[in-house]
């Protein structure tokens, strides 16, 4: 026993002495990894995957790939071929080399421009017949986002839209209204249109959906929730009340720095409880269109359910309606990617984001609506 003992220390004492020597280790060598750690394109981030060598630039809608000076970080020492700063046509792929005493790491850098145009889609063959013939708040949205992106905007008809004709389309607005009844007609439901989307939405599409239309993400299989549930599609009635969203006060997590509240910085208002105004005193329709979540935790409406929701269907809850003092029943959704989706969806279904009001009178925080719109577009836009 005290042989093997012996033995046992002996072993011990070796093996420090190796690993204190560090035989493998010569200080003479250069440590810097010959690698890219940033690179920008007309101040855009690009995504670089050092084991691949692919350096991936997503430049902005309208952006000239033949003109674009990159701006290149790596460790001291390395040696960067077209040097940064250099302003290159990237209408093809180009090679960046990374180079040290210990070698070169050739990258190969693609470039993309994103599609510039912004679609409305809807049931009406043409633009102009949607117009004479739709509900007065998409008649009304529609009308918004052909003024606000009048060089872009493009109307997309549901009866005849094909996965060609997105080719060119940044993001998709589809908002829906009616009397009635808050199911969408067949025409988005099944066919072609149904199956077109999901290929869109798979391919990384985005899509912005408002009123009745936040059903369409269930439609088309990414709101898998099934809690889509508080929905109405009443006459409308008159109330003395100015109704607000929140976006974050009574939540555990805020989501008032979200690009739908910030993108366009000084855009939207807010009240004294931090609260955002969208529909003052007057006739409403009040046109819900909300998941009802409390079934995700313990019974009742507890906090927390907002986070659990996002961690079970990949869906940031963004809004509700002003002054709920727990997280029941989400309005503003963002549905991120999620396999096989690599697109991005947000949907917009609290009632109080009408676009036109039924008894003739201003709404003044209509603007914050449009606000939240035009917020949820630009963002939308950029991914």
């Amino acid at each position: 026993m005290k042989q093997i003992n012996i033995a046992l220390l002996m072993a011990i004492i070796l093996c420090f002495s190796s690993c204190e020597e560090r035989d493998n280790f010569d200080d003479s060598l250069d440590s810097s990894l010959n690698i890219i750690t940033e690179l920008k394109g007309n101040e855009t981030q690009a995504t670089i995957d050092d084991l691949q060598g692919i350096i991936n630039l997503v430049l902005p809608p309208n952006s000239d790939a033949s003109n674009v000076m990159l701006e290149i970080e790596a460790p001291q020492g390395i040696d960067i071929s077209p040097a940064s700063g250099s302003v290159l046509d990237l209408t093809q792929s180009v090679e960046v080399i990374a180079s040290s005493a210990n070698g070169n790491r050739v990258y190969q850098l693609f470039t993309k421009v994103l599609p510039n145009e912004i679609a409305f889609l809807g049931e009406a063959a043409t633009f102009n017949d949607l117009i004479a013939t739709a509900d007065d708040d998409v008649v009304a949205a529609a009308e918004w986002l052909q003024m606000t992106y009048p060089d872009d905007f493009v109307y997309l008809n549901a009866a005849a839209v094909t996965i060609d004709d997105l080719e060119s389309v940044n993001v998709v607005m589809f908002f829906y209204d009616q009397v009635g009844t808050s199911d969408l007609p067949t025409l988005f439901t099944e066919g072609t249109a149904k199956s077109t989307f999901i290929e869109y939405l798979v391919g990384g599409g985005k899509l912005l959906l408002g009123g009745m239309a936040t059903s369409y993400a269930e439609t088309i299989g990414r709101d898998q929730s099934g809690l889509l549930l508080i929905k109405g599609s009443g006459a409308g009635f008159d109330s003395p009340d100015t109704w607000t969203v929140d976006g974050g006060v009574n939540f555990v997590t805020s989501q008032l720095n979200h690009p739908i509240y910030t993108f366009n910085e000084g855009q939207i208002s807010f009240d004294g409880n931090g609260f955002m105004p969208i529909i003052n005193a007057g006739f409403r329709e009040d046109h819900n269109n909300l998941w009802d979540i409390a079934p995700l935790l313990n019974p009742g409406h507890e906090l927390g359910q907002f986070n659990e929701f996002e961690r079970l269907y990949g869906g940031k809850v963004l809004g509700v309606w002003g002054g709920v003092g727990d997280e029941c029943c989400p309005g503003i959704i963002e549905f991120m990617p999620q396999s096989p989706y690599n697109g991005t969806i947000i949907a917009i279904g609290i009632g109080g984001m009408e676009w036109n009001m039924n008894d003739g009178r201003d709404n003044p925080f209509l603007e914050n609506v449009k606000a939240v719109y035009k917020n949820s577009i630009d963002y939308l836009s950029t991914l």
